[in-house]
């Protein structure tokens, strides 16, 4: 009997051995098999990672547009059964750093000023309405190589107490007219230690292009008090909305600076990206630029680059002022932008310096820049 039970449990023991060995190899083929058969059925050409790296140049009003494209990705990715968008988010520096050390992705989403067209292949036609002011502005030499789906704003910015404490009162409907005065009266020294304040932070650029001459501190001279006026992007206002809900910060306000926005998103594919993964990116690319994704950017607080069929406003007050002022944006070519970005910046410099010339030249860029057309 005990050697009957004995056989009965060695039996038993080599049967589970024989199961936990030779189990995983048959799931593993059947999965494979399954995999395959999956990637038949649905007709897949391709199945593996696409890499997109996000080039943060601007931020919405709240979140992320990182997740934006991450939440659009997994939404493509229902579609096309073993095909995987995997997005990057990271700054311009760490994206020059990793080109710098040879690292490449099949796809791009960069702000203008930081994108050559050397660096990407033609796009197709691309299945959507853009607003008329983008069209051909990711073009070059008759090719399109980069495509619009986002953009922000440029706002001025109030520190309310600096103001009344100088007695200036800026409105919305004149500030073009009173904004040197003002910068003017709020450029002083305070303190025991004669501590500098400065009138203007923010956007060298946007300060020369409002015809400023003055001292422009950086932005965040402007949150830390140290300036009472800023022009700054929807993120900045948003950020300022936040402190003060957390009771911290100070009362500011905020309304749009100008027409004129450099603050644009576009999507490109990599020169050397895999011709098999192209109409996937292209899809993707499509699947973003579609009427109802594009008006989901509202929610955070970014501007569509498409017509949408049904009018929607932003959620947030100061969103929604941008979006009337940019109802017919002044935009750049992306390219032309990023080939003479070193030169405006160097012409604002001088403008604001008092230099007349150079305010003359900067106006003359400007203008070029500033096309519905593309590169000859």
């Amino acid at each position: 009997m005990k050697m009957r039970e004995w056989l009965w449990g060695l039996m038993a023991t080599a049967l589970a051995a024989a199961y936990l060995l030779l189990m995983p190899g048959y799931l593993a083929s059947e999965r494979q098999e399954l995999t395959l058969q999956s990637k038949q059925e649905s007709g897949e050409t391709f199945s593996g990672i696409i890499t997109l790296w996000h080039i943060v140049g601007f931020k919405p009003y709240q979140g992320s547009l990182g997740t934006w494209l991450s939440d659009r990705a997994s939404a493509f990715e229902k579609r096309h059964f073993g095909v995987f968008i995997n997005i990057t988010a990271m700054t311009p520096e760490e994206f020059e750093a990793r080109l710098n050390r040879g690292e490449r992705a099949d796809a791009y989403s960069f702000p203008m000023g930081w994108g050559y067209a050397e660096r990407f292949q033609p796009l197709p036609d691309v299945k959507a309405e853009l607003l008329p002011a983008l069209e051909g502005t990711g073009a070059q030499a008759g090719e399109t190589y980069a495509v619009p789906y986002a953009l922000s704003g440029y706002l001025l910015l109030s520190n309310s107490r600096l103001e009344q404490e100088k007695g200036i009162s800026l409105s919305e409907e004149t500030w073009r007219a009173d904004l040197q005065d003002a910068v003017d009266t709020l450029t002083y020294t305070y303190g025991k230690k004669a501590r500098q304040r400065y009138g203007m932070a923010g956007s060298e650029l946007m300060a020369a292009l409002l015809g400023l001459q003055c001292q422009v501190a950086p932005y965040d001279s402007f949150k830390g008090g140290g300036a009472a006026l800023a022009l700054g992007d929807i993120r900045d206002a948003g950020d300022m909305s936040r402190l003060q809900t957390a009771g911290k910060g100070f009362s500011y306000r905020a309304w749009p600076a100008s027409s004129y926005t450099d603050l644009v998103q576009y999507l490109a594919v990599a020169r050397d990206t895999e011709p098999v993964k192209l109409p996937y990116i292209e899809a993707y690319f499509e699947l973003i630029l579609r009427a109802d994704h594009q008006a989901s950017l509202l929610e955070q607080g970014l501007l569509p680059a498409v017509l949408l069929p049904e009018e929607k406003e932003a959620e947030a007050d100061i969103v929604a002022a941008v979006q009337t002022a940019l109802a017919e944006p002044q935009v750049p070519n992306a390219f032309l932008y990023q080939r003479y970005r070193d030169e405006l910046f160097a012409l604002a410099k001088r403008a604001l310096d008092g230099d007349a010339a150079a305010r003359v030249d900067l106006e003359a860029r400007m203008k070029e820049l500033v096309i519905q057309g593309e590169i000859q």
